[in-house]
C-alpha cells in the first residue's frame, strides 16, 4: 500500500500552518492542505485528523470545524466505498487514491471560507435512493454553504464551501 501522503513523514500530522503576522489575516498566504490517501478504510480517519489540525491552526470556529471534519470524513468514505467499491472489512485497492485539498479562501466581507475538494477516479455510481442509504450525502451537504458533486465514468469530485468565518487574529 502507498503511504497516506507524500507531503510529510508523519501520517496523521499535516504540516504546520504559519499563522504569525500576515498569515493570520491573509488567506492567500496560508498553504492548502493536500492529501493523497489510499482507497482504504483508514483514509477517512487520516483525513479527519489532518483537517482537524489544519483548522485548529487556523483558529477556525469549533462548531464549523466539527461540521467540516464530519463532511470530509463522509466524502472520503463515499469515495472508498462507492467510488472504488471497497467493502467494510476488506482490503483497499493498492493503487487507488482519494485526493483531498482544503484551501482557505477570502470572502468579500472580511470573512474567510474553507473550500474542500475530494476526488476519486473510481467508477461513478448514481446514489441510491434506498431508505437506509444516502445519509452521508445529507451530512456532507449540512457541513457547508454549498456542495457540488460531479461524477462520470472517470470518477467523482465533491466540492464543499464552508460557511463564512471571521478572520483569525493572532496577537
Amino acid at each position: 500500500m502507498k503511504p497516506p501522503s507524500d507531503q510529510d513523514e508523519h501520517p496523521g500530522r499535516p504540516p504546520r500552518v504559519p499563522l504569525s503576522g500576515a498569515a493570520a489575516r491573509s488567506p492567500s498566504t496560508v498553504p492548502p492542505l493536500r492529501m493523497a490517501l489510499p482507497a482504504d478504510w483508514v483514509a477517512p480517519s487520516i483525513a479527519r485528523d489532518r483537517l482537524e489540525h489544519w483548522l485548529r491552526d487556523l483558529v477556525w470556529p469549533a462548531a464549523q470545524r466539527e461540521d467540516l471534519v464530519l463532511a470530509l470524513s463522509e466524502a472520503v468514505s463515499n469515495s472508498v466505498e462507492h467510488g472504488y467499491g471497497v467493502r467494510s472489512g476488506s482490503a483497499g485497492h493498492e493503487d487507488a487514491v482519494v485526493e483531498v485539498v482544503a484551501e482557505l479562501v477570502a470572502d468579500p466581507d472580511s470573512a474567510q471560507r474553507v473550500a474542500l475538494t475530494v476526488r476519486d477516479s473510481g467508477g461513478w455510481r448514481q446514489p441510491s435512493d434506498a431508505a437506509h442509504r444516502g445519509h452521508g450525502l445529507r451530512m456532507i451537504r449540512a457541513g457547508g454553504d454549498e456542495v457540488v458533486i460531479d461524477g462520470d465514468e472517470g470518477g467523482t469530485t465533491v466540492r464543499l464551501t464552508s460557511r463564512p468565518a471571521p478572520r483569525a487574529r493572532r496577537g
